[in-house]
């Protein structure tokens, strides 16, 4: 096959040649950025990673595979906990968290036995126990020592002879 370059002018050649180079796969430039681009997207891939492991766990309960296995169980106990009718407004007020009880028909519910927990939905703090004392017909009181300023939730059972009922409420302290 003869390749005849007269149509080129020599000076053209001679321009592409010094532009692009007649070896351009093996420019140094490109042995230098091309790692250098591996090195962003891995040093990227790497703090998020170490961000994500070493911030909060992301577990909502400590025993979570086993509520799993046990899952048949918990929606019996739902299935229960809805036939009572027990409905339960919590709220903060002046360093107490306030818990009204009432049953399906709306009176008040007395002589419960309110016991809970104060979580922080976000972070590594320490579940504070919490114990509710009636202090009017259907009105239950625990004191509130948030550390922290934010979202606090409270899970919490409510017992009366052999009725009981598991509920949550978020608040937000400011």
């Amino acid at each position: 096959m003869n390749r005849s370059f007269s149509h080129l002018d020599v000076d053209a050649e001679r321009t592409m040649l010094s532009t692009f180079g007649s070896k351009s796969w093996r420019n140094r430039y490109l042995w230098i950025v091309f790692p250098l681009m591996f090195l962003v997207v891995f040093s990227a891939n790497g703090a998020l990673v170490y961000f994500a492991v070493s911030s909060w766990p992301g577990l909502a309960y400590e025993n979570a595979s086993e509520r799993g296995r046990k899952f048949n169980q918990v929606l019996a106990e739902e299935s229960l906990e809805n036939r009572l009718g027990w409905k339960f407004d919590l709220r903060h007020a002046d360093g107490r968290i306030v818990l009204d009880a009432r049953d399906a028909s709306g009176a008040p519910l007395v002589d419960l036995d309110v016991t809970g927990t104060l979580v922080r939905p976000v972070g590594n703090f320490a579940d504070q126990p919490l114990r509710f004392h009636p202090t009017s017909s259907g009105r239950y009181e625990a004191p509130l020592d948030a550390p922290m300023k934010g979202q606090w939730e409270v899970r919490f059972a409510a017992e009366h002879l052999s009725d009981r009922v598991h509920s949550a409420g978020r608040f937000f302290v400011r």
